[in-house]
C-alpha cells in the first residue's frame, strides 16, 4: 500500500495538484488524502480513493490499474463490501471472482461473498433463471439489510431470465424496504442505482413509458460512474422508444453498447449480448438495418426468427422448435413460431402469454403484428 501511495503522490505532482485542489473537486477532506499519502491511516476509504483517482488519472485504462492495485491491498472488510458492489455495477465480474477467493476465509465478509458468488454465476451466463432460482432455494442467507438487498435482487433478475415479469414485483418490493434500512453511503447509493433499474425495467414491460425513461435519466445524472448500470439504463430508453421511434431506439441501444465497449466490459458477458440481442430483435421486428445485424452476438431464438422471416421458414422454425424442447418455450418463442407461421390464433395465444406475466410493453409488439395480419387478410379476401 505504501508503494502505491506514493505513485498517488508523484501523480499529484505530475499533475501540478496540491491537496486543497484536490479537495475542491472531489469534496475528499485535505487531511484524509495527506493521511493516506503519507502513511497515517492504513486504508484509504475505498469511496473517497475513487474520487481522488478520477482527478489524478484522465487515462481510463492507467486509473483501472491503480484501482484494481487498490483493492487487491485492501484489508478492511467494509471497503471489500464496497469494492465488490462497484465491481458489480462496472461489469468487472473476474475480478468479483478475485475477490471472493482472497477473501475467502474471512469471517466478517463470508455472507457477502455467498450473495456475490451467485451474482457472478448469473453474471458469467454460467446459471441463470430457474436453474438459478433452484440453487438459491437450497441456500440460506442473512437478512441483514445488505444482503436482503442483494439476494431479493438475484431472485428479481432471475424471475426476469424466465420472463415472468409479475414475479419481479414482490422481489422489488423487499428490495426497497431493505434499502430503507439500509445506512447512507456508497453501498446504499450504488444498490439504488441497482434497484432504480430493476424499477425502470418493470415501468417498461408495464408500458409507463414516460416514468420509465424519468428513472433512467436519474440513474445517467447520478455523479456514481456505474457504467454497467448506466449502460443499461441506455437499453432501457431504446427499449422504451421500440414501437414509437425505431431510429432514436436503436441509437440508445447503440450507444449503450458503445458505453461497454469504452468500459471493457468482456463481450463474453451477459449483458453484452443482452444488449445486442436487443438490436437484433429491433432490426428483425421491424424489418429494416437487417445488414447490421451481428450474428457474433445473437440468440438461437432470435437466430431462428431472423431466418425463418427472411431466409428459411422451415430452417428457421425448426431451430426455434430445437430451442423449445432444450430450454422450453417462452412468450417470445411462441410469438416467432406464430409470427413465421402466420398464425393469427397462435399470435392471439403468445399475446395473452405475453400479458400473463405482465410483459405489456412487447405484448404491444404481437398486438402490432396481430393488425397487420388482419389487415393482409383483409386485401386478400377482397381479390
Amino acid at each position: 500500500m505504501k508503494k502505491l501511495m506514493k505513485r498517488i503522490r508523484k501523480q499529484t505532482e505530475k499533475m501540478e495538484l496540491t491537496f486543497p485542489d484536490i479537495e475542491r473537486k472531489t469534496g475528499v477532506d485535505r487531511v484524509v488524502i495527506s493521511d493516506a499519502v503519507t502513511g497515517n491511516t492504513a486504508e484509504m476509504k475505498f469511496d473517497n480513493f475513487l474520487l481522488v483517482t478520477s482527478v489524478l488519472f484522465e487515462n481510463m485504462e492507467e486509473r483501472k490499474t491503480v484501482l484494481n492495485e487498490f483493492i487487491s491491498l485492501m484489508k478492511s472488510p467494509l471497503n471489500v463490501r464496497k469494492s465488490l458492489v462497484y465491481y458489480q455495477g462496472i461489469g468487472e465480474f473476474k475480478s468479483i471472482d478475485a475477490l471472493i477467493e482472497a477473501h475467502k476465509d474471512n469471517g466478517k465478509l463470508k455472507k457477502y461473498l455467498c450473495v456475490y458468488k451467485f451474482f457472478n454465476m448469473r453474471n458469467k451466463n454460467e446459471k441463470k433463471g430457474q436453474p438459478l432460482i433452484d440453487e438459491l432455494d437450497k441456500k440460506s442467507f442473512s437478512m441483514e439489510a445488505e444482503c436482503g438487498v442483494l439476494v431479493n435482487m438475484i431472485y428479481s433478475f432471475s424471475m426476469y431470465d424466465i420472463f415472468n415479469i409479475r414475479a419481479m414485483h414482490p422481489y422489488s418490493d423487499k428490495v426497497k424496504k431493505n434499502l430503507g434500512d439500509m445506512t447512507k453511503g456508497f453501498i446504499k447509493s450504488c444498490l439504488e442505482l441497482h434497484y432504480k433499474d430493476r424499477v425502470a425495467y418493470i415501468k417498461l414491460f408495464n408500458d409507463e413509458l414516460e416514468e420509465c425513461r424519468t428513472l433512467c435519466n436519474e440513474i445517467l445524472k447520478s455523479d456514481l460512474e456505474i457504467t454497467v448500470i448506466k449502460a443499461t439504463a441506455m437499453c432501457c430508453i431504446g427499449e422504451s422508444y421500440m414501437l414509437q421511434d425505431r431510429i432514436l431506439s436503436e441509437k440508445w441501444i447503440m450507444d449503450s453498447i458503445d458505453c461497454l465497449d469504452k468500459q471493457g466490459v468482456s463481450r463474453d458477458s451477459r449483458k453484452y449480448k443482452a444488449f445486442y440481442t436487443t438490436l437484433n430483435f429491433l432490426y428483425i421486428e421491424f424489418g429494416f438495418n437487417l445488414n447490421k445485424i451481428n450474428f457474433d452476438y445473437i440468440d438461437t431464438s432470435e437466430l431462428g426468427y431472423y431466418i425463418g422471416l427472411y431466409e428459411d421458414k422451415e430452417k428457421g422454425l425448426e431451430m426455434i422448435y430445437n430451442l423449445v424442447k432444450e430450454r422450453g418455450s417462452s412468450p417470445f418463442t411462441d410469438y416467432y413460431i406464430a409470427r413465421i407461421n402466420g398464425d393469427l390464433e397462435g399470435l392471439e395465444k403468445a399475446l395473452m402469454r405475453f400479458e400473463r406475466v405482465a410483459n405489456y410493453h412487447y405484448a404491444k409488439a404481437v398486438r402490432r403484428t396481430i393488425e397487420l395480419l388482419k389487415k393482409k387478410q383483409r386485401e386478400v379476401e377482397r381479390v
